[in-house]
């Protein structure tokens, strides 16, 4: 199946956006929404010039594909805005319908799942798309930004696109900070791949963008199959200590169990469990040699590997400190076992890492969670021209970039002459 554009952009598809609540405006600010309502009931077609930037250096733009599709699809107008109003009522209905009948399946289902399309080409009759009317550039996915830089301009009547400024910009924060965030991680890891264990630190609807950003962002891996997808891959992992558990702790026959039924991916041993990672890597590593891919150590920042409890004294001891790597290392190599790679993770972010690699620590892969959904990437839409004049809110003006390049909508979205992907 086709993901991208002829011009490498992804495709508007893969975002699943949710077409019909777009041009209604239902995920609108209220004021952009009535923004757009006073100018086509003035029938003000007056073209204004928009910049999109945020404001901070050295960042790594992110959601712009997405930001385009939101504008390829959404951008437009209605022939007649009362009955469009209309029609978007019955759409809900009949969306909230297929919500509750999903809980009961079979025919129920089916017939509800068929009156909401039935209620979206409906609505769909009454839109105008903007098509020849907005004209677009943009920076691609994994450029660098910074602060003021334009990432996106795009050059319409406002009527036109005033209700998708809240859904765009949106994307371009969260997307942009997952990928900068991540890219800084990974130059901490200086080469040493770095997997994006995000899924459970946010709501489950965002990890396609975010298992996205981190890939525009460096990540060499992600933990679900929903975090891959719209890239084309796989999630992937090794065992979580609930598994462990359901085999009474034996983590060594958990590894086994894992051997058995999923063939062919890495085999790593999570090592923790006992709190003594040295001897289950030992363990483990004695009972699956070369099959070994590597050991996870994922030891509780409250906790003191037993390993440790004989050398505390001039170092912190907790959690996945430099000393416990080396010494997992260290009694991996002394049997022998110098093909299995040691993962850390809990709790990492760029600094420690950076603090890691530059006392040398034998580090082979580092997982990375939490902290990779932290901070801000505030995005900011502005008008700076007015039918192509200078006309901005003070302190704003309109900034020249060749780096902006321009994009053709049409090409990002099906159309009605094209076969459905395959």
């Amino acid at each position: 199946m086709e993901t991208r554009a002829p011009d490498g952009r992804l495709a508007a598809w893969i975002f699943d956006l949710p077409v019909v609540e777009l041009r209604a405006g239902y995920r609108a600010a209220v004021y952009f929404d009535r923004s757009r309502r006073i100018l086509a009931a003035e029938g003000d077609d007056t073209q204004v010039t928009m910049q999109v930037f945020q404001r901070a250096d050295a960042m790594v733009a992110c959601g712009i594909d997405e930001a385009l599709a939101v504008l390829a699809l959404g951008a437009g107008s209605f022939a007649n805005s009362a009955a469009a109003d209309e029609a978007f009522a019955g759409y809900l209905e009949a969306r909230n319908r297929t919500r509750w009948a999903r809980s009961l399946g079979g025919s129920a289902y089916v017939e509800a799942v068929r009156a909401q399309v039935e209620a979206e080409a409906a609505f769909d009759r009454h839109w105008l798309p903007a098509d020849d009317e907005l004209q677009v550039k943009a920076l691609r996915d994994g450029d660098r930004v910074d602060a003021w830089e334009p990432a996106i301009e795009l050059t319409a009547p406002y009527r036109l696109v005033a209700h998708l400024e809240s859904v765009y910009l949106g994307v371009l924060a969260r997307r942009t900070l997952v990928a900068t965030n991540v890219r800084s991680v990974v130059d901490a890891a200086a080469g040493k791949p770095v997997l994006f264990f995000g899924d459970r630190y946010d709501h489950w609807a965002t990890q396609g963008g975010d298992g996205y950003a981190a890939f525009v962002g460096g990540a060499q891996g992600v933990a679900t199959d929903a975090q891959a997808a719209w890239w084309g891959e796989r999630g992937l992992g090794t065992i979580p200590h609930a598994l462990i558990a359901t085999f009474r702790g034996d983590t060594v026959a958990a590894v086994a169990a894992f051997c058995r039924h999923v063939p062919g991916v890495p085999l790593i041993a999570l090592v923790d469990f006992h709190n003594d990672s040295v001897a289950t890597s030992l363990a483990c590593a004695r009972e699956f040699g070369d099959r070994l891919w590597g050991v996870r150590l994922d030891t509780s920042s409250t906790m003191v590997d037993r390993s440790l409890w004989p050398e505390m004294g001039d170092f912190d001891p907790t959690g996945v400190n430099p000393r416990l790597v080396e010494k997992v290392r260290g009694a991996l190599d002394a049997e022998g076992f110098q093909h299995v790679r040691v993962i850390v993770s809990g709790g990492f972010t760029a600094e420690r890492i950076r603090k890691f690699e530059g006392s040398g620590v034998p580090v082979d892969s580092y997982a990375v969670g939490s902290s990779l959904l932290k901070g801000t990437a505030d995005y900011t839409a502005d008008v700076v021209l007015r039918e192509g004049r200078p006309c901005a809110k003070v302190g704003r003006f309109y900034r020249p970039s060749e780096r902006l390049q321009p994009v053709d909508l049409t090409s990002l979205s099906p159309h009605k002459d094209q076969g459905a992907p395959v």
